[in-house]
C-alpha cells in the first residue's frame, strides 16, 4: 500500500503529536508514533495525543527517525509505501526503510477509555486565555502534585467559574462567566502538560470540549485532534478562596495604576543580581513614592517612582514579579503580599514578600 502525502503538511501533524512521544527507553514502542490510516497517535504512558492524517498506514513507526527523515528531504512531497514490517519513505531519488512494530502492540487507543464521564465543560478563547496567564506561576515541585497544573472551580459564583494556580510563592486566579456540567464540589486540576497542550493544539478553534473521566481528561478539538491525560484520582486542591480571603479583605483591596518605568526598573534589579542564586529587592513606599532598591556583589541599584498605596516595606523577588509584568496593568503593595491585576480584575496574581 502507498500514499503520497504532502511533506510539509505530515511534518506539521507529526510535530503536533510529538510532545506526547515518550523520551525514555524503557517501553521502547512509546518512543513510536501509531498510524492508524487517517490518524497518528502518541503516547508517553501518561499523555496521549491523535492527529488526523491521512497516511494509509497502519504501524507504529520510530518518531524521531521519522521526523529526522522528513527534515532531511527537499521535496514537496513524500510516498510512504507500506512493505511487511517496515515503511518506506521515498522522495525523488531519496529513500529509506523503516522498521515497523504493529498498531497491536501500541498500549494505548481512545476506544478504550471509559464512557462514563463525569462531567463536561466547554473552553472557549477568553478561557484559553486566562488559562495561560495562570500558568504563568503554575509548581514544578513533584512533592505538591496538585499544584502541577490549573485548578478548575466551577462554581466560584452563580454565573462564574475560576482557574487558580498556585508555585506556593505566588497564586493566580482568573474567572469568566460559565454555565459548566460539572458538580459544584467538585474541583478539577487540569495537569500542566494538558494545559500547555490545550494552547498549543487550539489552532483557532473557537469551543474546545474536555471530558472528565475517573482519572483522566479528554479535549476534543474542532480539527478532530483529541488530547488525553491521566490524573491522580483523589487528588484534593487547594483551598484557593480561602488563601486569598486571608491576603485580601472580602471588599477587595485597591489597586493602582502600575508606573510606567516599574517594569524597567525589575529590568535593573535583575540585571545587578544576575549571578545571585536568591534574588531580593527592597520595596519601600514612603509619602506616595515607590523606592527599589537591589545590591549584590557586582553593585547597587535605585529607582524611585510615583505610587499613590498606603506606606510600607518589604523585600520582593524581581524575578516573580518580571515574568508576569505582561498580564497585568495594576497592583497594590499590601502588607504581606503584592496584588497584580488586569485592567477588569478577572485575573489577580498575589506574589508573597521574601523574609527579611
Amino acid at each position: 500500500m502507498s500514499n503520497q502525502i504532502n511533506r510539509a503538511y505530515l511534518l506539521k501533524k507529526l510535530t503536533m503529536a510529538k510532545p506526547a512521544v515518550s523520551t525514555q527507553s524503557y517501553i521502547p514502542i512509546l518512543s513510536n508514533f501509531m498510524f492508524s490510516g487517517d490518524a497518528v497517535t502518541a503516547y508517553n504512558d501518561i499523555n496521549a495525543i491523535t492527529v488526523l492524517c491521512d497516511t494509509g498506514v497502519h504501524g507504529c513507526l520510530p518518531a524521531e527517525l521519522l521526523i529526522k527523515t522528513l527534515n532531511s528531504m527537499t521535496a514537496e512531497s513524500v510516498l510512504m509505501s507500506q512493505i511487511d514490517n517496515h515503511v518506506l519513505v521515498s522522495a525523488g531519488r531519496s529513500k529509506i526503510k523503516l522498521p515497523m512494530l504493529p498498531v497491536a502492540d501500541f498500549p494505548f487507543s481512545f476506544e478504550r477509555i471509559s464512557k462514563k464521564t463525569i462531567g463536561t465543560f466547554s473552553m472557549n478563547n477568553i478561557m484559553l486565555k486566562g488559562m495561560h496567564k495562570c500558568l504563568i506561576g503554575v509548581g514544578s515541585d513533584t512533592s505538591h502534585p496538585a499544584q502541577m497544573g490549573v485548578t478548575l472551580d466551577p462554581m466560584y459564583s452563580k454565573t462564574q467559574a475560576a482557574f487558580y494556580s498556585t508555585d506556593n510563592v505566588t497564586l493566580s486566579r482568573f474567572t469568566f462567566d460559565t454555565d459548566m456540567e460539572i458538580p459544584g464540589d467538585m474541583n478539577v486540576i487540569m495537569p500542566t502538560f494538558f494545559c500547555n497542550q490545550l494552547l498549543s493544539l487550539a489552532n483557532g478553534s473557537e469551543v474546545i470540549e474536555v471530558e472528565i473521566y475517573a482519572g483522566s481528561l479528554l479535549a476534543i478539538f474542532d480539527d478532530g485532534t483529541l488530547l488525553f491525560t491521566k490524573t491522580i484520582p483523589d487528588l484534593e486542591a487547594m483551598d484557593f478562596p480561602s488563601v486569598i480571603n486571608r491576603y485580601i479583605s472580602a471588599g477587595g483591596s485597591k489597586t493602582y495604576d502600575i508606573p510606567d518605568v516599574f517594569e524597567q526598573a525589575i529590568e535593573r534589579a535583575l540585571l545587578v543580581q544576575s549571578a545571585e542564586s536568591f534574588k531580593t529587592t527592597s520595596a519601600t513606599v514612603v509619602n506616595r513614592k515607590l523606592l527599589l532598591e537591589s545590591i549584590s556583589k557586582f553593585g547597587e541599584v535605585r529607582d524611585e517612582m510615583s505610587y499613590s498605596g498606603e506606606d510600607v516595606k518589604f523585600r520582593i523577588d524581581p524575578s516573580r514579579i518580571k515574568r508576569i509584568s505582561q498580564a497585568v496593568s495594576k497592583m497594590a503593595l499590601l502588607s504581606t503580599v503584592m496584588l497584580f491585576t488586569d485592567e477588569d480584575e478577572s485575573y489577580i496574581h498575589l506574589v508573597a514578600h521574601c523574609s527579611y
